[in-house]
């Protein structure tokens, strides 16, 4: 289990992996022991733990205690409450969010087309909406598909016209920095970098630690759960 924000007593910012088992949600209940267990271990209580959907958008929600526990058509959430929000990421990448000054975190699941699309900027969006501040605004990036294994074809390069300085084309191949543009992203709405954690590992290297949906090409997803919370 990766932990995140470890100097900050308020939070608790975590990630499964893969030893932990599958944590994608089935309406059948398949993964329900895996995520029951990861939750018993972590302290954190089912009752106030709310799921983002994951729909591969940018699409941000605001949760409270009245919340669904799973929220829909989104795949990232804030918060001002002390409830617990999660995603699910399986080559896609986590984000985390905390304003420690004003008690405002969030989480977001960026995979390629909510990165392009603004997410993380969103989601900074969002926090300054309800008492966030720039300035206190910490970021941490857990593992995800990184530019060694983020190769794109041709028909969908257009989409990344905005951010060519992260594409890299070698052997005939194009690569894509995502993590490159989520920084990006969040320097031009003004947090620096040293606020920004990066754990600087690939899903698809590290084969032992995470499920890769790239690399295993699986017949049914498998997945990590990333979690921030305040106690």
């Amino acid at each position: 289990m990766l932990k995140f924000f470890q100097d900050k007593r308020e939070v608790v910012a975590i990630m499964s992996e893969k030893s932990e088992g599958s944590m994608r949600i089935f309406k059948s209940g398949k993964n329900d022991k895996n995520r029951e267990d990861f939750f018993k271990n972590n302290k954190i209580h089912n009752n106030i733990l709310f799921s983002a959907e994951i729909v591969h958008s940018n699409k941000v929600a605001l949760v409270n205690k009245n919340s669904p526990k799973l929220i829909e058509g989104v795949d990232a959430l804030v918060s001002k409450d002390n409830i617990f929000l999660s995603v699910t990421v399986a080559d896609c990448i986590p984000v985390y969010f905390y304003d420690e000054k004003n008690k405002v975190i969030a989480i977001a699941h960026a995979g390629w087309r909510g990165i392009v699309n603004g997410i993380v900027g969103n989601v900074v969006d969002k926090m300054l909406e309800i008492g966030g501040d720039i300035n206190n605004i910490k970021i941490a990036i857990g593992p995800g598909l990184r530019v060694c294994h983020f190769e794109i074809r041709e028909d969908i390069l257009d989409d990344f016209s905005r951010w060519i300085e992260y594409v890299i084309k070698r052997d005939n191949k194009i690569f894509v920095d995502l993590f490159g543009i989520i920084k990006k992203e969040l320097f031009n709405k003004g947090i620096v970098d040293l606020d920004i954690f990066d754990s600087g590992r690939c899903t698809f290297c590290n084969e032992a630690s995470y499920f890769s949906y790239r690399r295993d090409k699986p017949g049914e997803i498998e997945a990590m759960i990333a979690v921030i919370g305040l106690k």
